[in-house]
């Protein structure tokens, strides 16, 4: 019947919408995420596999009834942006492959940037959608800014190696995480976590695991756990 047709029209509109309306912009529209992750964990997971590609302004992920298992990722310029939908297109995230396509519409912040910003109010109302791609849905639960974290000021105390050694991570910490964490750092080779709390972080040398160790020590994982790094034993 013409309602079943309709439906079935809107869901392919829906998903066609991915794949090719959207022209490259800042914004990068993610789907397919295990909703299961924690909140702060799972903007920290993103941020750190994105922040590789380029600045990472802000990550927005929402709890919001018709908009779980998305998330937006708000790059400072076009070039990152796109190079993060090319290389992380069904990257394995907590299980799940992740589908990326750019935002429909220009994020409040980039607008509010180039000037072009237009208030909510003054938009023409559209009926809501359970699957959008607009990374302004923002102004009804604003996103915290997910920040690259100061350089740690704190000078190591073990001699020099190519192995990290991290200590205190949350439970929900894994192998995968801190591998996306890390390997935006040339010379990353392995992350091995012998028991829950503890990690080595294996590198080529130790110039590449001295110069991650002085940008991620002190790198915020949760609200309330930091990562705390020191030299590993060789």
């Amino acid at each position: 019947n013409i309602e079943a047709f309709s439906h079935s029209l809107i869901e392919v509109l829906k998903h066609s919408t991915m794949a090719s309306i959207a022209a490259p912009n800042n914004t990068v529209y993610i789907k397919n995420i295990d909703w299961k992750v924690k909140k702060q964990l799972l903007k920290r997971a993103l941020y750190s596999l994105f922040t590789r590609h380029g600045k990472v302004l802000e990550v927005i992920a929402l709890r919001r009834d018709g908009l779980r298992g998305q998330a937006w990722v708000i790059f400072d310029d076009v070039q990152a942006a796109t190079a993060a939908v090319q290389a992380e297109q069904g990257f394995p995230f907590f299980g799940k492959d992740l589908q990326l396509a750019f935002a429909n519409e220009t994020s409040d912040r980039i607008a509010k940037r180039n000037g072009t910003y237009v208030p909510k109010a003054k938009r023409k109302k559209t009926a809501p959608k359970a699957d959008t791609q607009d990374a302004n849905t923002t102004t009804t639960a604003p996103a915290q800014e997910v920040v690259a974290p100061p350089p740690s000021s704190s000078k190591p105390a073990a001699e020099p190696s190519h192995i990290l050694f991290a200590q205190d991570l949350p439970s929900e910490c894994n192998e995968m995480m801190l591998a996306m964490l890390f390997r935006q750092y040339a010379g990353f080779k392995e992350v091995r976590i012998p028991r829950q709390g503890l990690a080595f972080i294996q590198f080529d040398d130790e110039p590449h695991a001295t110069l991650a160790l002085e940008r991620l020590n002190g790198f915020k994982l949760t609200t309330t756990d930091t990562l705390k790094l020191t030299y590993g034993k060789s």
